[in-house]
């Protein structure tokens, strides 16, 4: 069964069983109504039957030409406007074409004829029956419709989800859905689109920088390789410079790799309430027990732990680096401030010092530090603003 159909019929099953109640209360709410109408009549019927006893017997006269009236000890008829003959039972009965309820009374039996009513009850019955059936149809096709403008939608939502093929991180949807649900989902899909060809494009430039930067490192470690099988066995000058710059080609290279791997560990991301202080003391104890780091005072931020510690981890080395002491931590709610005294940062270089290897003068480090806890903030959504004066420089890392 095709999906427009099952979900028709789950509609319409739902829909005409709702009315099916409905229909079920009003018309038991008018048999009750009839039923108490008939028996309230015929509880009065003794009172039109008057009995005198004479000489010659018991007499009954009946006050009501439309009650049937019959004595079962002799199974005289006394009265029977109906032309029915002698009967002895109780209830509706079908007599002919006419509907008599009985009811018995002593040694007397009371008929009343409810074909009017039994036809009123007969009538609304078929009338519910009919209008079911009717509205049932009606659910059914309009359900039918509407799903199938709901299904072609989606047809040809996943008809271009084929043309994808997995490779074009520029391809969107373009279709103009009339169902809202739909539309909603295509947007939903476009706007994921969007965010996977932002990474895409991000890492793409990121592996294409993080690739020219290793060209020299790479090239002088080939350079002084080939320098040492030449010279180096015979000349130790040339065999300490050699070993020298190998060693910092070989760290260079190693920061960027454990830079690169840095960005690629907090891909994914939870939040939580953290406690700061605690946080930047196990930080300070464990990466910089040696330098004169002062951490002062509490709060708490949310944010995901690990990348909230790289964050801290980069500023702090940062501060280290191209600042003087004292170096300190300023913690408060929501907000965490590096401070350190070192050499102002002009206005015109601040927005530049989050840019992928980036070097200020005098700088040693790959560049990339600063960038990655950039870009680490803004996946935990967290901010890093800079202010610098000749007297010191604050990196403060908020919401």
């Amino acid at each position: 069964m095709k999906l427009r159909t099952k979900i028709s019929v789950f509609n319409t099953i739902a829909s005409v069983t709702i009315v099916l109640g409905v229909f079920f209360v009003i018309y038991q709410f008018f048999c009750v109504s009839v039923n108490r109408s008939i028996k309230n009549e015929l509880a009065d019927a003794e009172r039109a039957v008057t009995i005198i006893k004479t000489p010659f017997g018991v007499q009954y006269i009946v006050r009501r030409w439309d009650l049937y009236v019959a004595l079962m000890s002799d199974q005289t008829i006394l009265n029977d406007p109906y032309g029915i003959g002698y009967v002895d039972s109780e209830g509706l009965q079908k007599i002919g074409n006419r509907y008599v309820y009985f009811s018995k009374f002593g040694d007397l039996v009371f008929g009343k004829d409810v074909t009017p009513s039994v036809r009123f009850l007969n009538l609304l019955k078929l009338l519910f029956t009919v209008s079911l059936l009717a509205l049932g149809l009606a659910i059914f096709i309009s359900n039918y419709v509407i799903s199938q403008r709901s299904v072609n939608d989606l047809k040809e939502f996943v008809t271009q989800l084929e043309q994808l093929g997995g490779k074009d991180v520029t391809f969107r949807v373009r279709i103009e859905p009339k169902s809202d649900e739909v539309k909603e989902l295509i947007n939903k899909f476009n706007d994921l689109m969007d965010r996977i060809e932002r990474t895409y494009k991000s890492q793409e430039s990121f592996v294409a920088a993080v690739s020219h930067e290793l060209r020299t490192p790479v090239a002088n470690l080939i350079g002084y390789v080939n320098m040492l099988k030449r010279w180096g066995t015979k000349n130790q000058e040339i065999l300490a410079e050699s070993i020298t710059a190998i060693e910092e080609s070989s760290r260079e290279i190693k920061d960027i790799i454990e830079n690169m791997l840095l960005i690629a560990k907090v891909e994914t991301l939870t939040k939580e309430r953290l406690s700061l202080r605690e946080l930047v003391e196990d930080i300070v104890r464990q990466k910089f027990k040696d330098s004169n780091i002062e951490v002062e005072g509490f709060g708490s931020l949310e944010a995901n732990k690990e990348g909230l510690s790289i964050i801290i981890s980069i500023l702090v080395d940062n501060a280290i680096k191209h600042g003087k002491p004292p170096i300190r931590v300023v913690l408060s709610d929501n907000k965490i401030d590096v401070i350190n005294h070192g050499d102002m940062i002009p206005e015109k270089d601040i927005p530049k010092i989050f840019e992928m290897f980036y070097k200020g003068k005098n700088s040693e480090g790959t560049g990339l530090g600063l960038y990655i806890a950039n870009e680490i903030a803004k996946k935990i959504g967290l901010n890093i603003s800079v202010s610098s004066t000749q007297e010191r420089t604050i990196f403060s890392v908020h919401n």
